[in-house]
Formats: structure tokens, sequence, C-alpha cells
């Protein structure tokens, strides 16, 4: 019986295979995917730790005691309040209420009285007009400042002793702060 003769093709080609190739890019993007996620989540974590140990560290710190003041005397609270109305009609705004009243002004009515009461603001002013029609004039110009709203009449006549006859009015506005 005579051997067979083997033959051995080392140049064969091999066949390529494109699914295994498809495969291992997907998983070398998976790969590459998760050591971005883990190094993010790394950071998160000591974040997380260095907030964890400035708490503690605040928590441990001891607080400054705080010193109790007696309660003002009777006569002590009076004068305090006293004080706090002076300062809170120090601390209106005057300039604003004048220039209010001034860009308001016409020729034919006088302001007589301004009398503002800065803690309700609000403002009743006292004045002469010449006419009715110079007075809503008037009216209607304050009405029209900023600074005061809600103008209307609340007093008016006619002096008819005086030769000119006079309309006296008073007006009551509300004056705002802005």
């Amino acid at each position: 019986m005579a051997a067979r003769t083997l033959q051995f093709d080392f140049e064969r080609p091999v066949a390529v295979r494109p699914w295994g190739t498809i495969l291992l890019a997907l998983g070398a993007l998976v790969a590459a995917w998760m050591l971005v996620e883990y190094s993010d989540a790394t950071d998160e974590i000591r974040r997380w730790d260095g907030k964890l140990a400035d708490t503690k560290r605040l928590a441990r710190r001891s607080l400054p005691s705080f010193a109790v003041e007696e309660a003002p005397s009777a006569g002590e609270a009076q004068a305090l309040k006293a004080a706090s109305v002076v300062l809170n009609q120090l601390a209106a705004p005057w300039d604003r209420l004048f220039a209010d009243l001034e860009a308001a002004s016409i020729p034919d009515v006088a302001l007589l009285g301004v009398q503002p009461d800065p803690r309700t603001r609000v403002v009743n002013l006292e004045g002469e007009a010449r006419d009715l029609k110079a007075l809503l004039t008037f009216l209607a110009r304050l009405e029209a400042t900023p600074g005061l709203t809600d103008a209307h009449l609340t007093r008016h006549e006619i002096r008819a002793n005086d030769p000119n006859r006079p309309l006296v009015f008073v007006i009551r506005a509300q004056w705002n702060t802005r």
C-alpha cells in the first residue's frame, strides 16, 4: 500500500468574516465609553467627598456665643420709638416731593401750606386758585407727576369777602416714594 502524500497549502487565502471585525470595533467603543463614564463617576465621588469633608469640618466648628441683652426700660423704649419716628421723617424723600410740587405749579394757583405725613405717605396741600379752571388744571398736573397719585379735592370754597374772590382749596394726595 502506498502512502498518500500530504499537501499543505500555507498560502491559502483566509476568508475574512465582517461580523467579527464589527463586533471587535463595537466592543472597543463600549470599552472606551465605559472608561469615560468611570472617570466622570470618580470625579463626582471626589467632589462629593470634598463637600462632605467641608460639612463635617463646619459642623465641628464651635459657634460664637451671643450675649443676651436686657430689654430696654420703659423710658428707653419710649425714647427709641421717638427716635425711630424722627429717623423715618428724615429718611423721607423730601426733595422728590418738593420737586413734584414745583413741576405741577402754575401761575394762577398759590400753595399756602404743605402738610406731608411721612408715616402714611399722604400730603395735604392748602392754597388759593384764581378760578375753578386753574384749580382743575393744577389738580391734573399733580396727578401727572410720578411722585403723587390719587390727588383729589377734599375742600373748596370761594372767599366772598375778598374782592378778587379766590377759590380756597385743600387737596389730598398719596405720596409715592418711587
